[in-house]
This record gives C-alpha cells, sequence and structure tokens, in this order.
C-alpha cells in the first residue's frame, strides 16, 4: 500500500510539474525600481524575456532559472517576462521569432535542446542581444554560459562515499556500493556521472557504483522503477541527475528508507513544506545555481565585465556550483564531513584537484569507466547477456 500511495503522489506531482506543456503561459513583472539595470543614458529598465522549452514547476532548472528573471526584476529593476513554450518542439523557432521581432533588450533560453534554433534565431536578428544557459555559443550576439557539471558530481561523489564510510543505521556496511540514475545516456548527464565516479575514487576507490538511465527527462514513473532497482541490488545511497524525473527517484529513497542526493536545485527545500517524509532522505543536492548565473550574465553584459561573442564558465570557483546546506544536510551530515567536503571544493576551485569530464571522453571511454566501477556480480551478469 506504502508503494502505491508513494506511485501515486510521484505521478500526482509529475502531472503537476508538467502541467500546461501542451500551450504556451506568460509571467509578468515591470519593476523599475533597482540600479544597474537602465540604458546607457540611464533613462529605461533593461527588458528581458525568459524563454522556457517547456514549463515551470519542475522544481529545477527552468525554476531556478526563473528565480534569477525574478531577482532581475525585484533588485534590478528590470521588466521582465517569462514565456512557457511547452513541448512542442516544432513552435520553438516561431516563438524565438516573435519576441526577435519585439523590443527586449536581452533574450535569454536554456538547455542543449532549443540551442540550434535559438542560435539561428539570433543570427537573423543582429542587432538583438541574447543569453544561452548551459551551453556554448558561436554568434557574436550571444553570450554562453556552461556549468562544469563534472564539478557538481565531484562534489556529490565525495559526499556519497564520505557518509557511506561513516557509517550510519541506514547504511548496510557490507554493501560498498552506491547508485547513479541519469535522465538520458548523454554527454552532459554522463558529466555527472564522470564527476561523481572521480569524487567517489578521490575518497574510496573500493566503492562500486551502479549506474541506471531513465531514458527520458520526464518519466516519473520508470525513475521509481530504476531507482528502487538500485537500492534492491545494493546502491546504499543514489545521486539523481534526473530532471523532472527526480520525483520518481525521491519517492523510491522515501519508499525503501535509503539516501539520496538531488541535481540541479535544492531538492530538501523545494519540497520540505509539502512533504517532509518524502524528502527525509535527501543528504544534499549537487547545485547548479542557475538564478545566480542568469543574474551574474546580465549585469555583467550591462556593466561590460562579459561581451557578447564569448563563452564563460560558471563552476565552483565562482560559486555557481556546489553541494546545497540545509537542515538536513546540517542533520543528516556530520560536521566532519561538511568541513572534509569544504576543503575539497576549495582545492578543485584553486585547480588543485582536477576532474575528469564527458566532454573530453568518447562513448567508449565513458563505458569503460561505467563497467569497470560496477560490482563483480553486475560485471558477469553484463558478460552474460
Amino acid at each position: 500500500m506504502k508503494k502505491q500511495l508513494a506511485l501515486l503522489l510521484a505521478l500526482g506531482m509529475s502531472v503537476s510539474l508538467l502541467a500546461g506543456c501542451g500551450s504556451s503561459k506568460t509571467t509578468e513583472s515591470t519593476q523599475p525600481t533597482g540600479t544597474g539595470s537602465t540604458d546607457a543614458a540611464g533613462d529605461e529598465p533593461k527588458k528581458v524575456v525568459f524563454m522556457v522549452n517547456g514549463s515551470l514547476g519542475d522544481k529545477g532548472f527552468f525554476d531556478s532559472c526563473q528565480e534569477g528573471i525574478e531577482r532581475l526584476g525585484s533588485e534590478y529593476g528590470c521588466e521582465v517576462k517569462t514565456i512557457e513554450m511547452g513541448r512542442d518542439e516544432t513552435a520553438y523557432e516561431t516563438y524565438f521569432r516573435d519576441v526577435s521581432e519585439q523590443d527586449w533588450d536581452l533574450i535569454v533560453a536554456a538547455t542543449w535542446s532549443v540551442q540550434e534554433v535559438f542560435e539561428e534565431v539570433a543570427a537573423d536578428y543582429p542587432d538583438n542581444n541574447y543569453l544561452f544557459l548551459d551551453g556554448e555559443v558561436s554568434s557574436d550576439n550571444m553570450i554562453g554560459i556552461t556549468f562544469p557539471s563534472n564539478e557538481a558530481g565531484f562534489m556529490a561523489g565525495c559526499l556519497a562515499a564520505l557518509k557511506l564510510n561513516a557509517g550510519d543505521e541506514k547504511i548496510d556496511p557490507n554493501q560498498k556500493i552506491v547508485g547513479f540514475v541519469g535522465s538520458m545516456d548523454t554527454t552532459n548527464i554522463n558529466d555527472f556521472l564522470v564527476g561523481y565516479i572521480d569524487g567517489i575514487k578521490y575518497i574510496d576507490d573500493s566503492i562500486k557504483v551502479i549506474t541506471s538511465y531513465v531514458g527520458s527527462f520526464e518519466d516519473v514513473a520508470t525513475c521509481l522503477e530504476m531507482t528502487t532497482q538500485l537500492y534492491n541490488q545494493g546502491a546504499q545511497i543514489v545521486y539523481a541527475p534526473a530532471s523532472q524525473s527526480i520525483v520518481g527517484a525521491v519517492t523510491a529513497s522515501s519508499d525503501c528508507d535509503k539516501y539520496i542526493i538531488g541535481c540541479d536545485t535544492d531538492l530538501y527545500s523545494e519540497m520540505v513544506e509539502t512533504d517532509p517524509n518524502l524528502v527525509r532522505n535527501v543528504l544534499s543536492s549537487s547545485l547548479k545555481k542557475m538564478g545566480d548565473a542568469v543574474v551574474t550574465a546580465s549585469t555583467s553584459l550591462w556593466d561590460g565585465s562579459m561581451s557578447l561573442g564569448e563563452n564563460y564558465s560558471l563552476g565552483l570557483a565562482e560559486g555557481t556550483v556546489g553541494l546545497a546546506d540545509n537542515d538536513n544536510f546540517q542533520t543528516l551530515v556530520s560536521e566532519e564531513i561538511r568541513t572534509q567536503l569544504d576543503e575539497i571544493a576549495t582545492k578543485v576551485a584553486n585547480g588543485e584537484i582536477e576532474v575528469s569530464s564527458a566532454y573530453t571522453m568518447d562513448t567508449a571511454a565513458i563505458e569503460t569507466m561505467r563497467n569497470e566501477m560496477k560490482p563483480y556480480q553486475h560485471r558477469d551478469l553484463q558478460r552474460r547477456r
């Protein structure tokens, strides 16, 4: 019964997260009261529009971006608008062209799935300014912001390994295994995995990793099933860069009473008020602080510290990647481990620790890395298949 209720909850939340995907919605805020957002003459507030290739409410990437957009309005006096384009990819070009014909000082979009069409449209409107998040761009009227997901994964791996070895009633000391559930077997998701593995090996190279992919960004039910399977196969902690499917992963952690590490946004803080029991086992989340990146890139363009036609990487050194520090993190993770994690983050930020990246590896090398981390019984099963 508990599993059935949890599944219903997960699916219900998924419906809520994905509501409106078939049509566009807009959110507007006009608050020209801040400083640093006016044009060169200092007369008019900057106008910024955020184009969401999906919908808000994902408890992740888009919601984090939206937080930054809202800050541009409330803290910098910008006139801001958000357009939810839904999931019909054939409509994206029309949306981008429509806003490009309007009077916006900055047009913002994110994620690899819209990058090609976004750049194509930007090239046709050379007098406009565009900001693309989570990828490198080549157009002279665009800024590209990337985030070293491998650094985020590295910190998650260090946390998982340190917690596994610390001793805990929810951890079986005879099972030195952790799990990874990703939304898709793609380079951007595998960058988390590669960093995760590096982090685990940095702490304890005897720990093994079982890896699964949902095959979708939004399939909550499959993510629930796969994460449950990881726990049943011996994973004591699971790291879940699973996009909107992550609701399934956190439901599995609650059902199995095992630890989980979220991704992109502070999963515990986002959900604790609505369902504290569901997120009780969330150790932390590896963060891409998209909101901070939106504000940093926008204001840096306006003050001249960032330039159009350039790409910038914002990671641990810039404070836009890291682990979520919240009440649950403080409760479940000892002060000793938290101190170790701070020291490790500093070493990564200053280049003392170099983290591998899926972007510099081919498919075969990533596959080899995954296989080498599997527990021996899983390798034997793979060979028999």
